[in-house]
């Protein structure tokens, strides 16, 4: 994430040497302290509410997710009222764990059987034990403004193409010329003041690495509090009911999760 991170550093000092060039460094350093903000538990629920379209687990569906979940913490000597627990919104069997305190599951996930769930669980919290969830929302925090400003420069260039193309359409092939010149100046500028920007799409891989590498952690997370077995019988069941998972190079290259098969295999070890 560190690439990431200067390269929004960069972006906020060239806004700070814009808007404030006498104090330049202002708008940086407030920047970087700014990440104290998801270490706030309100910051959790705002984000679980408006940025993952998640809502509380009712009534019933507290009757299913409270016991596996405190029989989960109970086995991990944790305390489970450190959690908040939530429902995602999504029709798949899926489960999620973000900042410091939110774990959700989705209704599908309910449906489990009750070593199933926990083991589902168990590997959520994993995710929370070894600091993933928390550090993955750090690096999405930091990250913020270089993506920005890939958008912006992104949406700048495609609105100059779009002009050349229609003077194009009209004979104007010099006006056409003059802006697909003037998107390769614009990107030679964008690289010259961040050259960071570089290796953000290079880094894509190595970021899928380590969030593999976080699933795999998780895994051995649950199966250290006894739910190896039952989490190995969800994977093969899922492998089973989607008729196989069958992933191109670069799908498994990029992908954040692994697959359900190598997942199973790590678990037998």
């Amino acid at each position: 994430m560190v690439p990431a991170s200067i390269s929004s550093l960069v972006v906020m000092a060239l806004i700070g040497s814009i808007a404030w060039p006498a104090q330049a460094w202002v708008i940086p350093v407030l920047w970087v302290v700014s990440g104290a903000v998801v270490l706030i538990p309100a910051f959790d629920s705002l984000l679980a509410r408006r940025l993952f379209s998640m809502r509380e687990p009712s009534a019933r569906d507290l009757q299913r997710l409270e016991p596996a979940w405190q029989s989960v913490c109970r086995t991990a000597g944790v305390n489970p009222d450190r959690y908040r627990l939530w429902i995602e919104g999504s029709q798949g069997l899926n489960a999620f764990a973000a900042g410091g305190r939110t774990v959700a599951v989705t209704r599908r996930a309910l449906e489990l059987p009750p070593p199933m769930l926990e083991a589902v669980l168990a590997h959520e919290l994993g995710h929370h034990v070894h600091g993933h969830a928390r550090v993955s929302l750090l690096g999405w925090w930091y990250s913020l403004p270089a993506r920005g400003a890939i958008l912006l420069v992104g949406l700048v260039a495609k609105g100059i193409l779009a002009v050349g193309r229609s003077f194009s359409r009209h004979g104007g092939a010099a006006v056409a010329l003059a802006s697909v010149l003037l998107v390769l100046l614009l990107a030679a500028a964008v690289v010259f003041l961040n050259p960071w920007l570089l290796l953000i799409p290079v880094m894509a891989p190595v970021m899928a690495a380590v969030a593999r590498a976080g699933e795999y952690r998780a895994d051995q997370a649950a199966a250290s509090l006894g739910y190896g077995v039952a989490l190995q019988d969800l994977l093969k069941g899922w492998v089973a009911g989607s008729g196989g998972e069958k992933r191109t190079w670069r799908a498994r290259v990029l992908a954040s999760h692994p697959a359900a098969v190598d997942r199973v295999r790590r678990l037998r070890g």
